[in-house]
């Protein structure tokens, strides 16, 4: 019986585009000279912030060396490139509100604090209908650590077996498999109403 499940925030509630955020480097950075290995160390910095090893004061700061400022990054400025790369997933947002009452629902993302203070504060209806988030930079870990999904189902309350999982990127979802829950790739809400219909959940259509 199903009785928790898990998403993924990013590119499944709210799509996004790292794209966006070198574009913009580019633009309001000219003056660095953009290569391969300054991208490489840009990336690296990214994914300590995800771990939580470097707090947001640590990585503008380390932004800034890496993007060639004498002195502080302007916070507001860069919070603005950084995070305003994302919009809402609107029909999966109502397919979990019709759940609500039914599982018990779980946010479960590789992501820092900084994105997540800019979404908290542009989408509040997504944090709203979940009882507990599992965030990397919080538990210094990341999917496909299987620490992720065990603190999921620690908060959820549940046995793997009676939880599921969606993700955008497959070898998570096959990681959350190979922790004993029901893995699957997220590819449209369609394809999550196929699964909940063959695990017993239905919602009602859309008009």
């Amino acid at each position: 019986m199903i009785r928790a499940i898990v998403s993924d925030l990013g590119n499944v509630l709210l799509h996004f585009d790292h794209r966006i955020i070198v574009a913009r480097l580019l633009h309001d950075f000219p003056h660095v000279h953009w290569d391969e290995e300054q991208e490489k160390l840009f990336w690296a910095l990214v994914s300590s912030f995800e771990l939580g090893a470097v707090d947001e004061e640590g990585f503008l700061a380390e932004a800034g060396v890496l993007l060639g400022e004498d002195s502080a990054l302007d916070a507001s400025h860069f919070r603005r490139l950084w995070s305003d790369i994302f919009w809402l997933n609107e029909d999966y947002l109502s397919l979990l509100r019709e759940l609500r009452t039914d599982v018990n629902l779980v946010l479960l993302s590789n992501t820092n604090s900084m994105h997540i203070a800019w979404a908290k504060e542009r989408f509040p209806e997504i944090f709203e209908i979940f009882s507990h988030a599992v965030y990397s930079y919080e538990l210094g870990t990341a999917k496909p650590d299987p620490r992720m999904f065990e603190e999921a189902l620690r908060r959820a309350g549940v046995d793997a077996g009676d939880a599921l999982y969606f993700d955008d990127i497959a070898a998570y979802a096959d990681a959350a498999t190979e922790a004993g829950i029901k893995g699957h790739q997220y590819v449209s809400v369609s394809g999550v109403r196929d699964v909940l219909a063959m695990h017993g959940l239905t919602v009602p259509a859309f008009d």
